[in-house]
C-alpha cells in the first residue's frame, strides 16, 4: 500500500465579508458576553453562571490585567479585539468548565506576545505563513488547512502545569506535522486555529445584531480598560 503523502501550497481567500485590515473594536460587556455565548462558550450553563465565571476571570486579570482589575475606580469597560481574543482563548482552554489558575497566570505573563499573535493571526489568515495548504494522503480524500495555529506548549502531569511555552504560531504544514508527531504523546492541549477564531470573533463583533446588546445600566461595571490600538500598521 502506498503510504506516501504530500502537501502543496496554493492561494486562498479569507472571508470576503470581513475587512482586509483589522478594525478598531470598543465593545461593551453585554456585547462581549453575547459574542462569547454565540461562539458556544456558554454551552451547558445558564447565562448568569457564565456571567459569574467571566467575573471570576476578571478578578484573576483576564483580560485587563490585575492592576486594572483591582482598581477601585469603576466604570463601563470597553473591550478591544485583543481583549475579546484573550477571553476566547482562555475559554478554549477550559477543563470541565474551568481554566486552571496556573494557565491563567502564564497567559497573563505572555500577554504582550499573545496580543501580537492575535493581530498576526488575522492579518495572515489566508496569506503569508497562513496561506492554504492542501494535504493529500494515499487512498484518502484531500483536505485543506489555512490560517495560523497557536501552540502554547502546555503540558500537565498529575494535575500540575509542568510546561508552558514558549508560545508560537504554526503554519498549516507545521500544524499537520505537530499533530502527527504528538499523536502518541498524550498532549492534552493541541494547537488552536487562531486565524479561524479571529475571523469568528470579528464576524460577530461587526454583526448588526451585537449593536443591540448593551450592559444593564448600573449593574455590570468593570474597571477602566487600558486603550490598546488594534489597527494594523
Amino acid at each position: 500500500m502506498d503510504q506516501r503523502s504530500h502537501t502543496q501550497t496554493q492561494t486562498s481567500r479569507p472571508n470576503d465579508l470581513l475587512p482586509h485590515k483589522l478594525p478598531h473594536l470598543a465593545l461593551s460587556y453585554g456585547q462581549v458576553m453575547w459574542l462569547l455565548l454565540r461562539l458556544g462558550y456558554g454551552s451547558g450553563v445558564s447565562e448568569s453562571t457564565f456571567h459569574e465565571y467571566l467575573k471570576s476571570l476578571r478578578k484573576l486579570g483576564i483580560p485587563f490585567g490585575r492592576a486594572v482589575s483591582s482598581s477601585k475606580r469603576k466604570t463601563r469597560a470597553q473591550f478591544s479585539y485583543c481583549h475579546v481574543m484573550e477571553l476566547a482563548l482562555v475559554l478554549s482552554l477550559r477543563i470541565y468548565h474551568v481554566v486552571p489558575d496556573s494557565v491563567l497566570h502564564v497567559v497573563s505573563r505572555h500577554r504582550q506576545q499573545l496580543h501580537r499573535f492575535y493581530r498576526k493571526a488575522y492579518a495572515q489568515r489566508a496569506s503569508g505563513k497562513g496561506r492554504t495548504v492542501t494535504c493529500t494522503i494515499a487512498h484518502s480524500k484531500s483536505f485543506e488547512i489555512r490560517g495560523l495555529f497557536l501552540d502554547l506548549g502546555i503540558k500537565f502531569s498529575g494535575g500540575q502545569l509542568i510546561k508552558f511555552g514558549p508560545p508560537k504560531l504554526l503554519s498549516p504544514a507545521q500544524t499537520v506535522i505537530h499533530f502527527v508527531s504528538t499523536a502518541q504523546s498524550g498532549q492534552f492541549f493541541l494547537p488552536i486555529n487562531l486565524s479561524s477564531l479571529s475571523e469568528r470573533v470579528l464576524a460577530l463583533a461587526l454583526s448588526p445584531s451585537r449593536k443591540r446588546r448593551r450592559s444593564p445600566p448600573g449593574k455590570i461595571r468593570f474597571p477602566d480598560a487600558p486603550s490598546i490600538s488594534t489597527q494594523m500598521s
